[in-house]
């Protein structure tokens, strides 16, 4: 693009220079990488029918309907850098790490959101899928794919058109239990062996989803966030119809404080809202 960077340099421009450089090295990519993008492709197309790019990929993980933590966690997974699974079979007298302490098998992201049979993963997917069928008649089935790609969802109308509002509550929804699973496993494995309790796993789900939602709120506030501020109907589509006691709450409820969503916490003993 420049025929010569030594002029950049000397003008003081030493940010466009560094990306000058970093543009010219040749960018090794992770096998691992390689196999969760084409994983990605894969779930996506047979999901929404359509094949996002390498590029759209990348940009899905910086999408503005994930938290900082959650882009965070989702560029490190498809990366696989956590220090899970197979990163402790070669280091003497601590293989048991890498070992899922319920399966006895070599852990792993996927495992630890999908497969495990530890307290925590299956009832937060099953909440997920119960706060999402408040307002829509069909969940997809999971994979590892379609949760690293949950920022690529395309749902669309009878008719093909997309539906954003859809979009972004799956992305909102799925990357935030995916998050609290990863902090669950971290509490259980690193902290304390005793597992989390039915009830506090459903009052953090239910907490977190609250807090996204609030999050939402704060954010379409134009005289504090300009032109970044979401719009107030796009937030108004994304939650509606999933609220608690939402036949009573004011038109404009965005601006409202103490809006909660649909489902409740929970104080009963067998955990279940």
């Amino acid at each position: 693009m420049f025929t010569n960077p030594g002029i950049l340099l000397k003008e003081g421009n030493q940010r466009l220079f560094t990306k000058v450089i970093k543009s010219m090295r040749d960018q090794p990519t992770r096998k691992s990488t390689m196999s969760n993008l084409d994983r990605i492709r894969c779930s996506i197309a047979e999901v929404f029918e359509y094949q996002p790019t390498d590029s759209a990929i990348w940009t899905s993980l910086r999408s503005r309907n994930l938290t900082r933590l959650s882009r965070n966690f989702l560029w490190k997974c498809l990366h696989d850098i956590y220090c899970v699974g197979f990163f402790w079979e070669h280091m003497s007298n601590l293989e048991n790490l890498g070992q899922c302490p319920t399966r006895k098998v070599p852990e792993s992201p996927e495992h630890i959101m999908l497969e495990c049979n530890a307290a925590g993963q299956h009832q937060i997917w099953q909440l997920t899928e119960r706060f999402w069928r408040l307002r829509y008649p069909s969940w997809p089935k999971l994979n590892w794919g379609l949760l690293l790609g949950c920022g690529l969802a395309r749902f669309t109308s009878s008719k093909g058109k997309i539906i954003p509002a859809m979009n972004r509550f799956f992305t909102i929804i799925v990357s935030t239990s995916m998050y609290l699973i990863w902090n669950l496993r971290n509490t259980r494995v690193l902290e304390t062996s005793t597992p989390a309790s039915k009830i506090e796993i459903h009052n953090r789900w239910v907490s977190l989803m609250n807090s996204a939602l609030r999050r939402d709120q704060l954010l379409t506030n134009r005289t504090k966030f300009g032109p970044l501020a979401f719009k107030k109907q796009l937030v108004f589509k994304t939650w509606s119809g999933t609220l608690l006691d939402k036949d009573s709450l004011p038109d404009d409820w965005i601006q409202s404080e103490g809006v909660l969503m649909g489902i409740r916490s929970n104080t009963r003993k067998n955990g279940v809202g």
